[in-house]
C-alpha cells in the first residue's frame, strides 16, 4: 500500500461519491456491528466513497459535469455500482492526523467495482491533490499502526461481513473531514465531517 507523507492539518477536503440513502442504511448498521466487534474508528467516517483529496472544494458546475462523466463510467461497468469484499487504502495523505502522535489513518469498507481513469479528474486538475484507488465505501477509519500490523489481515475473517450493497442512484459532493481532540486517550480518535450539496448522477435513459 502506497503511503504519502503530509503535514499536520486541521481538516482535509475530499471529493466523495454518496450512495442513495437506502444503500447507506445497511452500511450504517455494519459500522455498528464493526464497533461492537471491537474495530476502532467505526463511527469516524460517513458511509461514502472518497474519490480524491482536494486542495479546495469544487464549484457546483464542475461537480455537475463530473456527475455526468461518472454516469458514463458506471454505464460502462454494467449500470450498477456493486460493493464487494472489504478493502483498505492509505492514499488519503498518509496521513489524516488523528491525534498528537499524528498517526496515519486508512478508510476501511467494501471495495466498489468501479475504476476511474486519470482523465476523469482532468477537469478538476487545479483543485486535485491526489486521486484514490481502489474506491472504497467508508465504514470505519483504521489507524495506520493497526492496518499494517501482521494481526490485522488475520483478524479480517473474524469481523462481521459487509452487507450486499449495490446501487444506481448516487451523487458527487465536496466533503470536509476534521479531526477532533483525542483528549487524554492517546489511542482514541474521532472526527467530524460536513458533506456539501449533492450533485446527483443523471438517471439512466430508457433502454440503457
Amino acid at each position: 500500500m502506497k503511503k504519502y507523507k503530509c503535514q499536520r492539518v486541521d481538516s482535509i477536503r475530499l471529493l466523495v461519491l454518496v450512495p442513495h440513502r437506502d444503500s447507506r442504511l445497511p452500511l450504517r448498521a455494519w459500522s455498528a456491528s464493526l464497533f461492537a466487534a471491537g474495530l476502532p474508528g467505526a463511527w469516524s467516517f460517513p458511509w461514502v466513497a472518497p474519490l480524491a483529496v482536494l486542495h479546495r472544494p469544487l464549484p457546483s458546475e464542475q461537480l455537475t459535469s463530473l456527475a455526468h462523466a461518472m454516469r458514463q463510467h458506471v454505464n460502462q461497468s454494467g449500470g450498477k455500482i456493486i460493493a464487494g469484499a472489504p478493502s483498505c487504502f492509505a492514499q488519503v495523505p498518509a496521513a489524516i492526523p488523528a491525534n498528537e502522535q499524528n498517526e496515519s489513518l486508512s478508510v476501511f469498507g467494501p471495495e466498489l467495482n468501479l475504476a476511474l481513469p486519470d482523465s476523469f479528474f482532468s477537469p478538476a486538475a487545479d483543485a486535485l491533490n491526489c486521486s484514490l484507488s481502489p474506491l472504497v465505501l467508508g465504514a470505519a477509519l483504521v489507524q495506520g499502526n493497526t492496518l499494517h500490523s501482521p494481526d490485522f489481515p488475520a483478524a479480517l475473517p473474524t469481523l462481521p461481513p459487509p452487507p450486499l450493497v449495490s446501487f444506481r442512484a448516487a451523487a458527487l459532493a465536496n466533503m470536509s473531514l476534521h479531526p477532533l481532540s483525542a483528549g487524554g486517550d492517546q489511542n482514541g480518535f474521532s472526527f467530524e465531517w460536513k458533506i456539501g450539496k449533492l450533485h446527483w448522477l443523471p438517471r439512466m435513459g430508457i433502454g440503457e
